[in-house]
């Protein structure tokens, strides 16, 4: 009986060892993080800087707006490109609770709406007014999607129906991009001197879905 009990006994510590050993060289085999220059081709509004609603601080851009410029996470692409924020800030159309938590060194700016939570935290704002927000969406069940997006403040043509009708300009928030990082990310959000880094976390086998080792941006000022 104590054979057969040390026999199993090393035979489980054996699968666990070669199951370590998979695991390991599994996570060998990422890559390095891919590293890109981003040229800046925007025309950034110079308001942006002194925009009333922002992602840094109060009074903070409503989450809910954000959700549906994302859109649902089973399309591709962005179907809603810009938004006149001072407007939508305070409409029916996006309204929501705006909670706050401040247990990151940037607040974390969410909505709920049942058991779904979508929220955001800001990354940082590069020097000619790109601004990085990484964003944390729970619908209710098992899965927490991250993104990463990108955007500018641009200055919109418009036409004013008042006593005469002319053109105006308002600025508008617009998406440039955005940045999948999986379900339930795990790894380091980096942003300083105009460059952006992202790693998948060294402890678990977690790629990002588009740069499996990483991805290093490195902004135009």
């Amino acid at each position: 009986m104590i054979r057969a009990v040390r026999t199993l006994a090393h035979a489980v510590i054996l699968i666990c060892i070669v199951a370590i050993g998979a695991f390991a060289a599994e996570q060998q085999e990422l890559p390095p993080p891919v590293t890109m220059e981003v040229d800046n081709d925007w025309t950034v509004s110079p308001r942006w800087k002194t925009a009333t609603y922002t992602f840094h601080k109060e009074e903070f851009i409503n989450p809910k707006i954000i959700k549906e410029m994302m859109g649902p996470l089973s399309d591709s692409g962005n179907q809603i490109i810009s938004v006149n924020v001072a407007k939508a800030n305070v409409s029916n159309q996006f309204f929501s609770e705006v909670r706050v938590r401040t247990t990151n060194a940037e607040p974390y700016v969410y909505y709920k709406e049942g058991d779904a939570e979508f929220g955001y935290i800001f990354v940082g704002a590069t020097t000619n007014g790109i601004q990085i927000i990484h964003t944390i969406d729970n619908g209710g069940g098992s899965g927490t999607f991250h993104s990463l997006m990108f955007f500018i403040y641009t200055d919109t043509e418009t036409i004013s129906f008042k006593k005469e009708v002319r053109s105006a300009s308002q600025p508008t928030l617009t998406l440039i991009g955005s940045l999948p990082l999986g379900d339930r990310f795990a790894g380091t959000i980096n942003f300083k001197e105009n460059v952006l880094t992202v790693l998948p976390s060294p402890k678990f086998f977690q790629p990002i879905p588009e740069y499996k080792g990483g991805i290093i941006l490195q902004f135009d000022d």
